[in-house]
């Protein structure tokens, strides 16, 4: 059974220095889904992944979550309710920030300003530790953390912000196949456990196809298509996606592309 409308997005147009980012798109996220949003370097994925949270401006058409208009003035109450998980990068060693210290900063956005954590951000940010495996490094440096162990971080920093919506933006990227594994296999159990609607931008196809039950293609700016996962794997549209030939084959009951 289909939940209701979370978010919004009617003919969209982004524009950078002039030049058209994204072209009228649109698409509906409704509460429960898990979306993987698919297509090549340079498409405009991260730029579609910060419309539902305000990070990215757009020169025409309207963005709405829960029926509010997301603008500059409704980003910081909209963001509320939606965490954003970027693109695991390099952190320095010397960093002497630990993984609790950078989970429960995901509580700082709801507390306001001039509030320090109290018991229940602390709680939070354990059990959001817990949550992704990590309770045991919640005092170690962030800069002593593996890539995996960061990314687990910060999907634990996520959790803490108590989000309706969770962005993931190539959780996955820069991993090695086991935490790649890792990785979606707690998204999947965190989307479960916390009840949690996710959108998911990755290059990982047959991995985000194993979990996504919608998908869309997102193709120099324009949303070539979207529908139900399954459906995405066809031949026709991937191989129109990467421009390149997309074969589909079946591999223990389900079906895996190959390029």
């Amino acid at each position: 059974m289909a939940g209701r409308i979370l978010a919004e997005i009617r003919d969209a147009t982004v524009c950078f220095n002039r030049r058209r980012v994204l072209d009228a798109v649109t698409l509906t996220v409704s509460t429960g889904d898990f979306w993987a949003l698919l297509g090549p370097n340079g498409a405009g994925k991260s730029t579609f992944l910060g419309l539902f949270n305000g990070l990215t401006s757009y020169a025409a058409g309207r963005v709405e979550y829960r029926g509010t208009v997301v603008t500059p003035k409704t980003a910081s109450r909209v963001r509320r309710k939606i965490a954003h998980v970027f693109q695991s990068t390099d952190v320095d060693p010397k960093m002497p920030m630990t993984a609790f210290e950078a989970v429960l900063a995901g509580t700082y956005g709801k507390l306001g300003l001039f509030r320090v954590p109290g018991a229940r951000e602390k709680k939070l940010a354990m059990e959001a530790l817990a949550a992704v495996g990590l309770s045991t490094l919640a005092q170690r440096p962030i800069g002593h953390l593996s890539g995996g162990e960061r990314q687990r971080m910060a999907l634990a920093r996520a959790l803490a912000q108590e989000p309706e919506l969770l962005l993931l933006d190539e959780p996955t990227a820069s991993l090695d196949w086991q935490a790649q594994r890792e990785i979606l296999n707690t998204i999947e159990t965190l989307r479960r456990q916390y009840d949690l609607t996710v959108f998911m931008v990755t290059h990982d196809l047959n991995a985000a196809l194993s979990l996504a039950e919608k998908a869309a293609m997102l193709k120099q700016g324009t949303l070539l298509w979207s529908g139900p996962a399954e459906a995405a794997m066809n031949p026709e549209l991937l191989s129109a996606l990467y421009d390149v030939p997309v074969s589909i084959a079946a591999c223990e009951k389900r079906k895996v592309a190959l390029f």
